[in-house]
């Protein structure tokens, strides 16, 4: 099997896979969906017998890059207040700041939509879903340099003074 990472199912039928395949394979979750449609990921042997994700952060940078088909993305708002620990109750929303994409993606719902079918594979989906928290908003700006942010192994988080300068100019609330 293919080592833990984020994939995307363009790069899995270059791997060899074939279309059949690669449905079985997230049919019976060897392949974790991730928010995004097309992109998977590929869980350790220990993740996929409990249908957990060990690091939801880091599969989630990973999966971003795939979907935004860049790294030039940081994660601001509620989500590095969050990181850093000046907010400590859980938002469940992710604010990536990026040059790509403006939007939203409702998490929430899909959660609540496989929730409430009946099949076992529905509700597991629903639980690594609701790993990535309940929302993922976009912000697009022209370009990324010159924010202040932190690198780390779980991707770019804003700091404290770019978290104000993007809720400015985002309008975000607290």
């Amino acid at each position: 099997m293919l080592p833990k990472q984020a994939i995307q199912f363009g790069q899995l039928i270059k791997d060899g896979l074939s279309g059949p395949q690669i449905k079985n394979l997230s049919a019976s979750l060897n392949l974790f969906p991730t928010p995004f449609k097309g992109i998977y990921y590929v869980p350790s042997p220990e993740e996929k017998k409990a249908w957990f994700i060990d690091r939801p952060s880091l599969a989630l940078k990973k999966a971003l890059q795939l979907y935004l088909a860049t790294g030039d993305f940081y994660f601001s708002c509620t989500t590095a207040e969050e990181f850093f620990g000046l907010k400590w109750t859980p938002s469940g929303e992710i604010h990536v700041v990026n040059t790509k994409r403006s939007g939203r993606i409702d998490l929430a719902e899909r959660i609540r939509r496989n929730e409430r079918k009946k099949s076992f594979r529905a509700k597991k989906i629903a639980a690594i879903l609701s790993y990535y928290g309940n929302k993922i908003v976009f912000h697009k700006v022209k370009s990324i340099e010159g924010a202040k942010f932190k690198e780390t192994p779980y991707g770019r988080f804003a700091l404290k003074s770019q978290i104000k300068k993007d809720r400015r100019r985002f309008r975000e609330g607290r």
